[in-house]
């Protein structure tokens, strides 16, 4: 291969592969190509991070692309200094040199001249010669570094196997050193860097020599199998057995001492905690040691005594009651009363047990009790403050209280470092309300209440049967069983109606088993189960949303939930499927334009999910939007989005984290409720079949409950109890806050249970209609009503 040389500058990066460095680049010709005429060519290749607008030399060969045409295929690359004053001063003053604005880079330039780089890079002492604080002598040299260690980093680093975005990671934390640190211990990364994991750390190893004793080795597999728990099974430490047996399995060793020097040794470099029995990551022992601390910060900052008398109290629920029209049961009652005398207390309950009545009064009697001017409430500095974890979440508790709600992440005026707690908004005001609260996870919780400053009242509001938190901790369950906080427990069923029979189940899949098996099967108004085979799930939801669509559902009111992602009932081949029938790809003739991006399609009109929180653009994990526009922005396309009133711009980066919203998880539903769910659930999901799974499922259903798949996965998850995580916060908030032993009157006031609810009835009523089956023949044909058993669905 006989190899020219290109040199010209990036205009625009048209496509690259976030799993690895290979891009797409339109540049500018600077010199000429033999048998090529034209002022633009498409170079292609493995490259590092690239600057738009600056230039580079390309070696390579000229192609040409049986679709494309013409193209320059480049083996090596680097970046050519600028030396022309206008566009060396615009690089100095560029992002690569922070601290260096448009005067100074004019200076450096005036008085090194225009081959300042060069010189700096040959002599980097010449820059003694310079008017410049120690800052900015610092950010010269280590920009000019950086332009060809970045790239050295990260190809050099993928010949390990190492994709680009953990290789570059690697590089913003150690820079030039990024090699030598991995030489010399490529273990010491995996607490350093996430996504940089164990095996291909090993890998690295075993190629550097180091033996499988080493105590670098052995370090190593203890932070990867601690960052295991807390990633992937949510626990805040592994037991010291557990730990030296997965050590054992992963290192593939059969002696625990080595592994108990190793774990004494991290213990006194301070990097993990050894507690009793159990080991946990320093800084994770620290959240929840701090999570203990401001709590107890907060309970002996406020008043010893009750603010206000319970005779006042009484008076203001009874006008409370009046104003909801509506009657509190003693229960509902002794709630509204540990809010308002208490500086934390904590409400739980299913649905339908009144959660939200009990918010609106609470919110009544302190305006009634504090004379808090309504006018004051809807201002800059509101005293009474209102969040959720999630937008959907955060909109509803607006609806039902008539007052602006914000997502926790909003509240706290969280950044782009989002577990930054440098520049928190302090909360001050009468209260706060916190719902959801089985959704935040222990970073956010400890930022939350770290920001908590003179707010005289702090209410945690949830259901501690749902799923726990996507993120690592327990929170909710660990605040509950600590029993430091009055705590009031909603079990009596107060909203009837339609809804009432998915309300009902949901209940007994809490507290009675044996009717749970009966009755989540039955033929009812509100709910409905069709049996079929993990292959025929697929077309069987596609007639169930043909079918609600010609019955008058809107396209909004339909969602489908399940557990995983692939396979051919899983969430993204069910997206597909949907997407066909709710927002179908635009005719041939249309100008309507559609985006792929990673395997998937979007088109305008596409309910979307954020997957990951993106703080920078103020949309969070969970977060639902639709898309409303696809751009092309310099030969790059990108999909604009409304996401609650405000529309985000998404690049090719930023569209790894969305996917379509026809279909999501259950994980993703918690804080939304649907009129209409569509639940699919088969023995291929058998690892996520848990009753407090399928307990969050239904009780996304708002109106109406169709249950799809296999009869055995159902009664699985309603036998099978749900994982509890491993965390160390309950005995944390019970040392730091003394709790020691509650006695009888500190219980029934934290521990306040009404009556279970009465399910006798339903126990005798079961029905011992057939179970629908659907066959192959029988999807296929149409001939079978995909609504079983909703027949007297009243649409509103």
């Amino acid at each position: 291969m006989n190899q020219i040389e290109l040199i010209g500058k990036i205009n625009s990066i048209v496509f690259e592969n976030d799993q690895d460095l290979f891009k797409i680049i339109d540049v500018e010709l600077l010199n000429k190509l033999p048998d090529y005429d034209q002022e633009n060519i498409r170079v292609t290749g493995n490259f590092g991070e690239l600057q738009l607008g600056n230039s580079y030399k390309f070696k390579g060969e000229l192609v040409v692309h049986p679709k494309f045409g013409p193209q320059f295929k480049a083996t090596s690359y680097e970046q050519l200094m600028p030396h022309e004053e206008d566009s060396l001063t615009k690089y100095l003053s560029s992002e690569q040199f922070p601290g260096i604005g448009k005067k100074t880079a004019e200076k450096i330039v005036t008085e090194l001249g225009t081959d300042v780089l060069d010189l700096l890079k040959e002599n980097p002492r010449k820059i003694d010669r310079l008017d410049l604080t120690a800052k900015q002598k610092d950010s010269l040299l280590g920009g000019i570094n950086k332009m060809d260690s970045l790239s050295e980093v990260v190809l050099k680093l993928s010949k390990f196997g190492i994709k680009k975005k953990v290789a570059t990671a690697i590089y913003k934390s150690f820079h030039g050193e990024a090699l030598d640190k991995i030489k010399s211990d490529p273990y010491s990364l995996i607490s350093e860097i996430s996504g940089y994991s164990f095996k291909t750390a090993d890998e690295i190893g075993a190629d550097l020599g180091i033996e499988p004793y080493d105590a670098r080795r052995i370090k190593g597999a203890i932070f990867q199998i601690l960052q295991n728990a807390l990633g992937q099974d949510g626990d805040t430490f592994r037991t010291l057995t557990d730990l030296l047996t997965q050590a054992e399995e992963l290192l593939s060793i059969n002696e625990y001492d080595p592994i108990a020097t190793a774990l004494n040794e991290l213990q006194k470099e301070g990097k993990v905690v050894v507690n009793g029995e159990t080991a946990a990551l320093q800084n994770i022992y620290q959240v929840e040691q701090d999570i203990a601390q401001e709590l107890k910060r907060i309970v002996n900052t406020r008043p010893k005594t009750e603010q206000f008398t319970d005779k006042e109290i009484n008076t203001a629920i009874k006008k409370a009651e009046k104003s909801l029209e509506i009657s509190y049961d003693d229960t509902q009652k002794l709630a509204i009363k540990n809010a308002i005398n208490n500086p934390v207390s904590i409400l739980t309950g299913g649905p339908g047990t009144g959660k939200t009545t009990i918010i609106n009064g609470i919110i009544l009697c302190l305006q009634e009790l504090a004379q808090i001017p309504s006018a004051s409430i809807y201002s800059e500095d509101p005293p009474i403050l209102l969040a959720a974890p999630t937008g959907r979440a955060a909109k509803r508790m607006s609806e039902i209280t008539g007052i602006t709600a914000k997502t926790v992440h909003r509240l706290l005026g969280l950044g782009i470092g989002e577990n930054d707690d440098s520049e928190l908004n302090e909360l001050n005001g009468d209260i706060l309300i916190v719902d959801e609260m089985s959704m935040v996870d222990m970073f956010l919780f400890r930022l939350l209440v770290k920001s908590i400053d003179s707010t005289r009242h702090i209410v945690f509001v949830g259901d501690q049967n749902q799923l726990p938190s996507v993120g690592a901790g327990n929170i909710f369950h660990d605040l509950i069983a600590s029993k430091a906080f009055p705590t009031t427990q909603l079990n009596t069923i107060h909203r009837q109606g339609e809804d009432s029979s998915i309300i009902k189940l949901a209940h007994a899949i809490n507290e009675d088993q044996d009717l749970a098996e009966k009755i989540i099967f039955e033929k009812t108004n509100n709910y409905s189960f069709i049996s079929c085979k993990p292959n025929l799930v697929g077309p069987a939801i596609e007639q169930i949303v043909n079918y609600a669509l010609k019955r008058g559902f809107k396209k909004d009111d339909i969602q489908v939930l399940g557990a995983m992602y692939n396979g051919t009932g899983g969430i993204n081949h069910l997206n597909e499927l949907i997407q066909e029938i709710i927002n179908p790809a635009p005719a041939s003739d249309q100008r309507r334009k559609e985006l792929k991006a990673h395997n998937e399609v979007f088109h305008i009109g596409d309910r979307i999910l954020q997957l990951q929180n993106n703080p920078e653009k103020d949309i969070y994990n969970g977060q639902i939007g639709r898309v409303i526009g696809i751009d092309e922005e310099s030969n790059k396309e990108c999909l604009i989005a409304n996401f609650d009133g405000r529309e985000i711009k998404f690049g090719s980066k930023d569209l790894l984290d969305i996917t379509r919203a026809y279909a999501i998880t259950v994980h993703k539903s918690q804080g939304s409720e649907f009129p209409l769910v569509i639940l699919n659930l088969t023995m291929q999901n058998y690892m996520m079949l848990r009753r407090n799974f399928l307990y969050t499922a239904i009780t996304r259903a708002s109106k109406n409950l169709v249950m799809v798949g296999e009869k055995r996965a159902y009664e699985m998850a309603l036998k099978t109890p749900g994982n509890n995580r491993h965390t160390g916060l309950t005995q944390k908030i019970q040392e730091i806050l003394e709790i020691s032993e509650v006695s009888s009157k500190e219980l029934s006031d934290s521990e306040t249970t009404a009556e279970n609810t009465d399910l006798s009835k339903e126990k005798e009523e079961v029905l011992n209609s057939k179970e629908k089956i659907l066959t192959p023949e029988l999807i296929y044909s149409g001939k079978i009503d995909p609504m079983i058993g909703m027949e007297n669905i009243k649409l509103k």
